[in-house]
């Protein structure tokens, strides 16, 4: 069973992974949102910070899939270890506790919250959260590649053919499209 102090813990590292999924869906949705006139302005003037958002917005499907990957990575250890906490508290409805919780926790405080944030204040959430998310993208790359290659052969198993010049990610695109038309 759990002593008193390792819950706390536990605890704490639920917390954290809720943080590091809002972190990377608001970035995701920050940097996708950015206006390119202004930050290419800031770059000209330069701001380093502008400089390492253009440098995203320029590998952005690898961006847009790495940010993806790591709130993925946290969304599902953070249920997953709240359902062995839950298991070991209350027994094997554990895991029914965990899913409740966790939906309510991760749809409220990993995804509407920073993504609302994100969507009104996008130049100013990238600025702050580009330098952060470079290495992400530099080191989830060879991962992404691999899952481009599953994906993609996936698809050829199933007679779907998309060249290479096609993007993985394009319903996102028609999907930010759709984001951009509201405003």
């Amino acid at each position: 069973g759990f002593q008193g102090g390792d819950l706390w813990v536990d605890l704490l590292i639920v917390v954290l992974c809720i943080l590091l999924s809002a972190f990377f869906a608001g970035s995701e949705t920050a940097l996708t949102a950015a206006s390119h006139g202004r930050m290419h302005t800031l770059e000209k003037e330069g701001d380093r910070r502008a400089a390492a958002v253009n440098r995203l917005l320029r590998q952005r499907n690898r961006m847009i899939a790495a940010l993806l990957l790591g709130n993925t990575l946290v969304t599902i250890g953070s249920s997953a270890f709240t359902t062995s906490v839950l298991n070991s508290l209350v027994g094997e409805n554990g895991a029914v506790y965990a899913t409740i919780i966790m939906t309510a926790l991760l749809l409220v405080f990993a995804e509407v919250l920073p993504k609302t944030l994100a969507i009104n204040y996008p130049d100013a959430m990238s600025l702050r959260v580009a330098k952060i998310i470079t290495p992400f993208v530099s080191v989830f790359g060879p991962v992404l590649a691999a899952v481009e290659f599953i994906v993609r052969s996936v698809l050829k198993l199933a007679g779907v053919d998309i060249g290479h010049g096609r993007t993985m990610l394009s319903p996102y695109e028609e999907l930010k499209g759709a984001v951009d038309i509201m405003h």
